[in-house]
């Protein structure tokens, strides 16, 4: 019975590889501002979405009345999501503004 030969363990870096980190190396992921700017511009989208919507069901348009209550309704969640985010901020900055040094 033959063994096949062990092949290499991908993300270890060898000998060789050591020289080549920087070209393994993960990308460094976004920041707390990056992050809260997508999902500020992701309500946007939504919001500017539910409007054409309701725009073309009160045009006439194809739109349904259905995609328009659906569009409504996930805009208004991503709306009540951000602004419960923002409460559990502003509530662990009070909270760090209260420790005693």
């Amino acid at each position: 019975m033959a063994i096949p030969p062990v092949s290499s363990v991908p993300g270890a870096l060898g000998a060789a590889g050591v020289n080549n980190a920087q070209s393994v190396a993960p990308r460094a992921a976004d920041g707390f501002g990056d992050t809260i700017n997508k999902a500020l511009e992701a309500v946007s989208d939504a919001e500017f979405a539910a409007d054409a919507i309701a725009e073309s069901v009160a045009t006439g348009g194809d739109a349904t009345v259905q995609e328009l209550m659906v569009s409504m309704t996930k805009a208004q969640l991503n709306v009540d999501l951000l602004v419960q985010v923002r409460n559990k901020a502003v509530e662990a900055y009070q909270e760090i503004m209260r420790m005693q040094v």
